[in-house]
């Protein structure tokens, strides 16, 4: 069987049932920014699922020379210049075997607003933390709740109560003009994007408490998908806490090192 299995257009890929990867979720993906026939971050998102697979014992057969290779010919055989490029690595048997696939991307809001909600905190010693798999159901039930009442996602804190992620982010705020983010201590994701911001601004990391956002100047969230997300409301205990950050001088900044920062740091297809 081969290490990688490219998914054209309209194909489909046959899971054996019995197998970890589909009864378990016992994978990791990654999505990747394809921009004008650019994969953008591409060597951060591969050391990343190579880290994770190491550490959680799934067997990467493949190079990043090959995916690179899949990656490139699915892009030229799909005619594809935009959207997102996806990764699944997928445990079979005693190895694992590599998908490669695209989808498209809806297209980012200006801003978002959000909920900070407590009751459901990220498990900063489970296993997987830190690790982006297909065990992704929590967050996606999550997300879609939270979309329901109108937010576009969720911020959630971990065991000890301190500021975490979002569903589908890292967040970042400023205090004084200053950059935050919380630690990885707390159980998130290291988000692409939030490393890239790391490179491009000092950025305080710590372990903040929800309450710290009642004195932050402006708030963001990040993922591969959108980049920088400005926010300008969050519903906490009831009460909203108003920003603007669309407007706020350090996140326009950030917003025009990210674009610099993104095509330093890919791969012509």
């Amino acid at each position: 069987m081969p290490s990688i299995k490219i998914l054209h257009s309209n194909q489909t890929a046959l899971l054996d049932p019995t197998q970890s990867g589909f009864a378990h979720g016992f994978g990791l993906f990654e999505t990747i920014k394809l921009a004008e026939g650019r994969l953008c971050f591409w060597e951060a998102h591969w050391n990343r699922m190579q880290a994770s697979a190491e550490a959680l014992n799934l067997k990467l057969t493949s190079d990043s020379e090959a995916a690179l290779f899949a990656v490139r010919e699915l892009v030229q055989v799909d005619h594809l210049k935009d959207g997102l490029i996806k990764l699944s690595l997928l445990r079979e048997g005693a190895v694992a075997r590599l998908f490669v696939y695209a989808r498209g991307v809806a297209s980012a809001p200006g801003s978002v607003q959000l909920k900070l909600d407590v009751r459901y905190p990220v498990n900063e010693r489970s296993v997987l933390a830190g690790h982006k798999t297909h065990n992704y159901m929590e967050n996606i039930s999550l997300l879609e709740a939270c979309r329901g009442e109108g937010f576009y996602d969720m911020i959630r804190v971990e065991t000890l109560g301190h500021l975490a992620e979002t569903t589908i982010g890292n967040i970042f705020f400023i205090i004084d003009g200053k950059l935050c983010t919380p630690s990885l201590e707390t159980g998130i994701l290291p988000g692409v994007i939030r490393g890239e911001l790391l490179h491009l601004a000092h950025t305080k990391e710590g372990l903040f408490l929800p309450e710290v956002l009642k004195t932050a100047e402006a708030v963001f969230m990040t993922n591969s998908s959108c980049g920088i997300l400005p926010v300008e409301r969050i519903r906490s205990d009831g009460a909203d806490l108003n920003f603007k950050s669309s407007s706020h001088l350090l996140i326009k900044e950030l917003t025009a090192g990210l674009v610099v920062a993104e095509k330093e740091n890919s791969v012509v297809l």
